[in-house]
């Protein structure tokens, strides 16, 4: 530090900072999330996409069909899961961090209740990952809400 310079520390600004950054990173989290499991599942179901392709899940007959079991299964793990959903919703987690919107507190909370839930009926599986997005995004909106006590002039401050 040099004589005579003086850094000012804006405390508000700096935690907004910090949970634009938490909720940028839970948003880029949750995309790789989604994209390993697009990556993982396309090469266990390489086998059935031809199948897929010639519709040999078409109609009720074939879906109940217990010789078509597998190739559900990998149809329900693969174009017919969440991860295509899931890494949308990560990229529009970022640009709204990015941004500057905040996201919603019903975000967070039904995410972390869905992962824990999925963690605890299948095991072994990917959803405790889902912790890792859960844990940046609520950090971030204590983060933010912590900007906004602290910035001046908003309601809670003494005047």
């Amino acid at each position: 530090m040099s004589i005579g310079t003086r850094r000012t520390v804006n405390r508000s600004s700096d935690a907004a900072a910090r949970a634009g950054a938490l909720t940028v990173w839970a948003g880029r989290s949750t995309v790789v999330i989604g994209v390993a499991h697009l990556v993982y599942f396309a090469l266990k179901t390489r086998p059935h996409w031809g199948g897929w392709a010639g519709a040999v899940l078409h109609g009720r007959t074939a879906i109940d069909d217990p010789a078509n079991a597998v190739s559900l299964s990998g149809f329900w793990s693969l174009p017919g899961s969440f991860a295509v959903p899931l890494i949308l919703l990560g990229l529009l987690v970022s640009r709204m961090a990015r941004t500057g919107q905040e996201l919603p507190g019903y975000l967070a909370w039904t995410l972390a209740a869905w992962v824990l839930l999925c963690a605890l009926v299948l095991e072994p599986s990917g959803f405790p990952l889902g912790i890792v997005p859960v844990t940046l995004l609520l950090l971030g909106r204590r983060h933010r809400g912590s900007a906004t006590r602290t910035a001046p002039g908003t309601a809670g401050a003494s005047g």
